[in-house]
């Protein structure tokens, strides 16, 4: 009988301590959060342009650029879009990120990890970074553009299946680019 009610006390004790808000550890400067501070802020820096529905890109404008037959736009939202061949997740896939109020740093740390090759861009006037699946000597069938605006970035993901004839990835996300930010209203 002690086993039972000895088991019910630590389950109710793990449950309690899972609901709470954690310890300091959890905040990053190790000490707890005050619930009557102000809500944190953006970054410094400048929020930069609103960039309309898919950065500007229309699914016709899509199968024109990619030259993918077929290319369905699978998932449209203020913030980004999906576009993939005959609605399927098997084959080529295409995606524009708008992110607010998000360092591009952290994107750029997290390709820098998975990547073989990420450089330094500009386009349009803008910084930021072009990163691919390529290493020297082969095919790039994934190219992937994250382009700073201050406090906010984009990303465009371009990604073909290899050995398709398809156009060289990085052309096609950096045309996209280009698209997108002169679309933006400023």
């Amino acid at each position: 009988m002690w086993s039972k009610c000895a088991v019910a006390l630590v389950m109710v004790a793990l449950v309690l301590t899972g609901c709470s808000g954690g310890d300091k550890s959890d905040q990053p400067d190790g000490t707890a959060p005050n619930a009557t501070a102000p809500a944190q802020t953006k970054s410094k820096g400048v929020d930069g342009p609103m960039f309309t529905e898919c950065g500007g890109i229309s699914d016709q404008a899509m199968m024109q650029t990619t030259k993918v037959v077929g290319l369905v736009g699978t998932a449209k939202n203020s913030v980004g879009c999906v576009w993939l061949r005959g609605g399927s997740i098997v084959g080529p896939h295409f995606s524009f990120n708008w992110y607010r109020g998000s360092p591009i740093g952290r994107e750029r740390a997290t390709e820098e990890r998975t990547r073989p090759s990420v450089e330094d861009i500009e386009i349009a006037g803008y910084k930021g970074f072009i990163a691919t699946n390529g290493y020297p000597g082969t095919v790039t069938t994934l190219c992937e553009i994250g382009m700073d605006f201050g406090n906010d970035f984009i990303e465009w993901s371009i990604n073909f299946e290899p050995g398709t004839g398809a156009p060289d990835s990085c052309d096609v996300a950096k045309q996209l680019t280009e698209t997108s930010i002169k679309a933006a209203k400023k």
